[in-house]
């Protein structure tokens, strides 16, 4: 039973690692959304604030904490696996900050093979479908700012989730809705 738990978490801490690697490596290319400072206010990953540039000069901060919680994970494996005394239970427990992950960066960019929602990034052979949703009165986005209430939330459907952002410009809406259009079609 200790092995199917040691041989559990190593696969999950190898998936998170992996999507790491891959979201650096992407962040290294040039996007095609946002090409510019006008691009990246007119679509927010959280309502409060415009997105950040999808570069890692711009997004240290996120990007270090997710590599020290990937390190703390492994540093606890290897402590636990070297502790007799320590449960197995608990360590699972540690997972809670990755699961939450994806809200670690404020980004939002697209590319040639995908797209970057937070700290996540999603091929497109991946996204099943795209909705946008009119930030009205009663919508739960609706009172940060002038900007937003009077824009959409883009709802992507993924195979393993969704992702969620708001664009707050009509001509952004049009541009975004081509790009998966084409995507969702091709898939």
């Amino acid at each position: 039973m200790r092995l199917i738990f040691e041989v559990l978490f190593l696969l999950i801490v190898i998936y998170y690692s992996y999507h790491y690697i891959i979201l650096i490596a992407q962040m290294k290319k040039p996007a095609l959304i946002p090409f510019d400072r006008t691009d990246l206010k007119t679509v927010r990953k959280f309502p409060q604030k415009s997105a950040d540039a999808p570069v890692i000069s711009k997004n240290k901060l996120g990007l270090t904490m997710y590599a020290v919680m990937l390190a703390f994970l492994i540093a606890m494996f290897i402590f636990g696996k070297y502790n007799m005394k320590f449960s197995w239970t608990y360590l699972y427990l540690l997972f809670i900050p990755l699961i939450n992950a994806k809200d670690l960066l404020n980004v939002f960019a697209v590319y040639d093979d995908g797209f970057i929602s937070g700290s996540k990034f999603v091929p497109w052979k991946k996204l099943k479908s795209f909705h946008f949703k009119k930030i009205d009165l009663n919508h739960k986005y609706y009172g940060y700012s002038q900007e937003v209430n009077e824009g959409y939330e883009l709802i992507l459907k993924t195979k393993m989730g969704s992702h969620s952002l708001v664009v707050t410009e009509e001509e952004m809406k049009e541009t975004l809705a081509s790009i998966f259009e084409e995507h969702v079609k091709n898939d």
